[in-house]
């Protein structure tokens, strides 16, 4: 179990990849977004790898909580920038995906 300063630590560096994901996001580099979100989710296996966190109280669960708050702000911003080129994405594909059936021949039942 990590303790009290590993868990702030913990969030703070998670909150630091996502604003890195965030200025990736900014500048269309899809590499360096992948290579963050593998970063964020080996963090987050190695925090379940250690059991979780102690219970914080007082100001260091005050802070905890504002990391929080950062880092869902960044994921909203990532999410703004990066899902209409997701549902473009998924146009595209359903586009495609309609202009092949239609060459599809049609068999007749006998």
């Amino acid at each position: 179990m990590l303790n009290s300063q590993q868990t702030i630590a913990v969030y703070e560096n998670l909150l630091l990849i996502t604003q890195k994901m965030l200025e990736a996001a900014k500048i269309d580099d899809i590499q360096q977004m992948h290579y963050l979100e593998d970063n964020f989710n080996c963090q987050v296996r190695g925090i379940r790898n250690a059991n979780g966190f102690v219970k914080l109280s007082g100001e260091l669960r005050h802070k905890k909580i504002q990391l929080l708050h950062h880092i869902l702000e960044n994921d909203k911003a990532i999410r703004n920038i990066t899902d209409p080129w997701l549902k473009e994405l998924s146009s595209l594909i359903n586009n495609i995906n309609g202009q092949e059936t239609k060459k599809l021949p049609v068999h007749k039942n006998r």
